[in-house]
């Protein structure tokens, strides 16, 4: 059993065991949820600085590496013929594909076949038993780069990248100067299924990367990012430490003086996770590896060891706390509390109103950028999908509090013309839940009607964003092979 579920029951039993630790829980909780939100509040209001490009004396040899674990071949042959097309020298820049782990000569084979046949620089490598997962694989292929390779370029799998991607990226070095550039996100969408679902994962974006551009401190994620070989070689190259590697290694080079930089163009496009639950488990992955990406550097940003500045301590921190969700804790002491009919109405008002904050932010969030509520068939669509996510993300919160072991999860990219559409047993559960302590709330005031009201929003939520999924990948399928590859 994982210890958010303990959490939770143990959070449903404490307001009879112990009321004034309830309390004091609650309390402490909200004070957390207070502090985040400053943090952003922060990383928002500080004044960008001027960042003066040092310029390249010499032309970039890029690295690019793909490393893939169970991936359908066809699409990570995309993704290499969009390399392959790019208009950047050839003698400037190499392929290397690192496959780690994949069982199935089926999956892996045709990738090969397709690295030896190009007549380009392209290198495959199968490797078994290697540990630390996408980390791991990583560290194979910058072992193998070649040694006059200046900057190292991650793409996933399924990412198939513009033709001048690279001639945008060494533009990009010499205008800032900077040690690591990380472009955006962004993913095919032939038409408006899973727009919504794009907008929301955009908004990391358009908002906690933008604003962390100004502190030089932006942080990887993990495909289209621009490396300094010399600089992740100097940083201890990549560790398995925590599910989120990106994230991890840009802490590290944040914190050796490194300087990193986020280029708002899209230079490629990937698939979104084709289910509601291929989405939670992104999303639990990205929260628990960015929390315990933050515990294990937090000391240092706290402190500012190692001479990192404020500005760049609160984008680094505002950009690890970017999904996390600690509404798990005051779910649990809200519904035991009502469930005892013995609750303190301080405890009521404490876990309603941290019920209600956390959805107001996450809202707020997905709404009021870029210009979303001009556009209602997307801002709605976007604000279902984040509320869909809430309970993986609070889950993967206690998890990451509470656990050391994490695992990989590889989101799934193949495309099947009928997939079963498991029940999103979270939020089932946060409605059953809510359901059962609403007539109870109406009894002990509005802070308490409102946390009930917020556990059963994540159920329609998450049925309206696992059918936008679904929309997305018939229409995926229907525009093969363009869509894919």
């Amino acid at each position: 059993m994982k210890p958010s579920s303990v959490i939770f029951g143990l959070g449903i039993a404490l307001p009879v065991a112990s009321p004034s630790l309830s309390l004091a829980l609650a309390g402490l909780v909200l004070s957390a949820q207070g502090v985040m939100s400053a943090t952003r509040l922060c990383a928002q209001v500080l004044p960008p600085r001027a960042c003066p490009g040092r310029g390249m004396t010499i032309a970039p040899v890029f690295s690019v590496h793909v490393a893939i674990h169970s991936e359908p071949p066809e699409i990570v042959i995309a993704t290499l013929d969009s390399l392959r097309r790019q208009t950047w020298p050839v003698p400037d820049f190499e392929v290397i594909v690192i496959d780690n782990n994949t069982s199935d000569p089926a999956l892996w084979r045709p990738v090969e076949r397709y690295c030896a046949s190009t007549g380009r620089p392209f290198r495959f490598f199968h490797r078994m038993n290697v540990r630390g997962a996408k980390a791991g694989a990583l560290n194979i292929a910058l072992r193998r780069s070649r040694p006059d390779a200046t900057h190292v370029v991650t793409v996933d799998a399924d990412y198939r990248v513009c033709r001048d991607f690279l001639r945008i990226a060494a533009d990009a070095l010499a205008a800032t100067g900077a040690d690591y550039l990380q472009f955006p996100q962004a993913y095919v969408a032939e038409d408006s299924a899973g727009r919504g679902v794009e907008r929301e994962l955009e908004e990391y974006f358009s908002f906690d990367a933008r604003q962390a551009d100004g502190a030089k401190a932006v942080l990887l994620t993990g495909t289209l990012s621009v490396v300094a070989k010399a600089a992740i070689e100097a940083a201890g190259g990549w560790s398995g430490s925590t599910a989120t590697e990106d994230a991890e290694l840009g802490v590290r080079l944040c914190a050796r003086g490194f300087t990193g930089r986020y280029v708002d163009r899209v230079v490629g496009r990937g698939m979104l996770p084709l289910s509601l639950r291929d989405l939670e488990r992104q999303r639990y992955r990205w929260a628990s590896g960015n929390l315990r990406t933050l515990l294990l550097h937090g000391g240092g940003l706290v402190s500012g060891r190692g001479g990192l500045s404020a500005s760049r301590r609160i984008a680094i921190g505002s950009q690890l706390a970017a999904w996390l969700n600690l509404s798990l804790i005051p779910a649990g002491l809200l519904i035991g509390s009502l469930l005892s009919r013995e609750a303190h109405p301080a405890l009521l008002a404490l876990c309603g109103i941290s019920l209600f904050v956390s959805l107001i932010e996450n809202l707020a969030r997905v709404s009021l950028h870029k210009g979303s509520l001009a556009m209602p068939g997307i801002a709605v669509p976007a604000m279902a999908c984040r509320l869909a996510l809430a309970p993986s993300a609070a889950r993967a919160t206690i998890d990451a509090l509470f656990s050391r072991s994490q695992g990989f999860a590889v989101t799934s990219k193949a495309v099947h013309r009928r997939r079963a559409l498991p029940l999103p047993v979270d939020q089932m559960v946060c409605f059953a839940f809510g359901l059962l302590v609403l007539p109870l709330a109406f009894a002990a005031g509005p802070p308490a009607v409102l946390g009930a009201l917020v556990l059963l929003l994540p159920l329609p939520a998450s049925l309206f964003t696992a059918r936008d999924l679904g929309r997305y990948q018939l229409s995926v399928l229907r525009s093969a092979p363009e869509a894919i590859r």
